[in-house]
């Protein structure tokens, strides 16, 4: 099954969090993982503030960025999905952000997992289907 990982998951493998250890699952899961590439700029910016608060140090940060681009994930081009991210974040609510998720869900196939309980709303308004990380559905998917 392919599954849209967003950034409170991918923030989650390199981060001690309370969920870190179902996120681990998915990573090690048969699931093929896909995101738009600007989540690696948001998992930096989360590894950034974990830094700066002194969880881990800027040489981990930087390290585990280096590991996001490796080929657990597949990246894809986020321009594609910005004019119909504009208009599901429009009729939807939520940012363009999180309907890039989304949209890119839908173009799929796929589920998005997340840890966002905004952008799992958001995704069910728009008629994709989004699980959140601690949900009994996440446990049925791994």
């Amino acid at each position: 099954m392919i599954v849209v990982v967003d950034a409170s998951i991918a923030a989650k493998w390199f981060l001690r969090e309370r969920d870190s250890p179902l996120a681990e699952r998915l990573l090690q899961s048969a699931h093929e993982l896909v995101a738009p590439d600007f989540m690696r700029l948001e998992v930096a910016n989360a590894l950034l503030r974990a830094a700066r608060r002194g969880q881990i140090g800027y040489d981990e940060a930087e390290a585990a960025v280096d590991r996001l681009a490796g080929p657990a994930v597949r990246f894809e081009h986020s321009g594609q999905f910005v004019d119909t991210a504009l208009n599901t974040a429009a009729r939807h609510g939520g940012t363009v952000y999180d309907a890039v998720y989304i949209v890119q869900a839908l173009s799929a196939g796929a589920v998005v997992v997340t840890d966002d309980l905004e952008l799992a709303r958001t995704a069910t308004k728009a008629s994709a289907t989004a699980i959140l990380l601690s949900s009994a559905d996440f446990a049925k998917l791994i």
